[in-house]
């Protein structure tokens, strides 16, 4: 062989060997790659529902300081609908997507009600919350301040994690990927959506929040993606499985195995379910650790753990039933429903009753409880 003959030859193996670290190759006999990367993926919808979100929940916010200007409730059921052009997103005003119509039809109604209700507790930014009196509460190193209403909930985190639980999650891992949306055709590919079953996969996909070459990279991950990270991956590697079982479950669509779809399926329903538990998990043990010591950062902690278990409820897969995601709330708010709840009447006591049922509930979080 030649100089140049053995150049060629280096050349490709070079190249062959790049494509075999770039994917794996699943029992089945087909390649899996390491990102999410196929082709004909197309979640456009999801991204301007979570674009969406990002508005509404910054909106919601801002009226968390002294002296704040009021919020519109209108506005943020405007942003709900996408209606009457709310966002400051030319795009998004465009787009026929909208959060409301996507969300579990019994918590609409609910939702809106939350957006009264903080509308309602932005008319005192200028008073200091406490029972009884809906206001501002700062954190005793005056870094963070928060909007209570009058029982010292913060209802733009149970807004925005309720969207996050009973729009995202409930489409991602009950509709999407149940059969509604999985028994469908496999074999037409239509040009930039694939076949209908991958582009439903594509779609729950979509509603993860990460870009495609995550966990590698965590630039721009948001919403679930933000919260299956954390310490949530640190300890429970959450935010590696789901995209996992995101990848090998679109890999195995694609190659017409079912049976590994099936099987991704049921991890994807588990991990996604145990980045809420491990998330409420995480705000229990920052309220019990601020009960004494900072009523700011243990209400706003309350206000999260309150909202991950409330969101337990939509999932494709249930842990709980909702007698037992309700005698949670309970424990935490002393009441299931967010507009009755009253953090003021929480006890240590009960926040870790709480936190032991979630334990029971999820056996993974036993031997981490104390560090996420």
């Amino acid at each position: 062989m030649n100089l140049a003959s053995l150049k060629q030859a280096l050349l490709i193996l070079a190249v062959f060997g790049f494509s075999l670290s770039s994917c794996k190759k699943d029992d089945n006999s087909y390649d899996v790659p390491e990102t999410y990367s196929f082709e004909n993926v197309s979640y456009s919808g999801q991204t301007d529902r979570l674009d969406m979100l990002g508005e509404l929940a910054a909106y919601a916010k801002s009226a968390s300081a002294v002296s704040a200007t009021a919020l519109d409730a209108s506005s943020m059921k405007d942003m709900f609908s996408n209606a009457n052009e709310p966002f400051s997103l030319a795009e998004l005003n465009a787009s026929t997507k909208q959060l409301k119509s996507k969300t579990v039809a019994s918590e609409q109604t609910v939702l809106e009600n939350l957006m009264d209700a903080l509308a309602l507790a932005s008319l005192y930014t200028d008073s200091t919350a406490s029972s009884g009196q809906a206001g501002i509460m700062q954190t005793n190193d005056g870094a963070s301040s928060y909007l209570l209403n009058a029982n010292g909930l913060e209802l733009a985190q149970v807004i925005e994690k309720g969207i996050m639980g009973a729009c995202f999650y409930y489409q991602a891992t009950a509709v999407y990927m149940g059969s509604g949306k999985m028994d469908v055709d496999n074999e037409t590919v239509v040009e930039g959506e694939g076949t209908e079953m991958e582009h439903h996969w594509d779609e729950a996909f979509g509603y993860f929040g990460v870009p495609t070459d995550y966990p590698s990279n965590i630039n721009g991950i948001r919403f679930w993606g933000k919260y299956a990270d954390g310490s949530r991956e640190t300890y429970l590697s959450t935010g590696t499985n789901l995209m996992n079982a995101l990848i090998e479950g679109r890999a195995a669509i694609s190659a017409q195995d079912l049976d590994e779809r099936d099987a991704q399926i049921a991890i994807a329903r588990e991990q996604w379910e145990l980045v809420l538990a491990g998330a409420s998990v995480h705000y229990l043990n920052k309220a019990i650790a601020n009960f004494s010591e900072d009523a700011a950062v243990l209400h706003h902690a309350l206000s999260e753990a309150y909202a991950f278990v409330y969101g337990l409820q939509f999932g494709g897969q249930q842990s709980l039933n909702t007698t037992e995601i309700d005698a949670i709330l309970v424990q935490i708010g002393n009441n299931a429903d967010p507009l009755q709840a009253n953090l003021y009447n929480s006890s240590s006591a009960n926040l870790q009753a709480a936190k032991t049922a979630l334990v029971n509930a999820f056996p993974a979080l036993a031997s981490v409880q104390d560090q996420l």
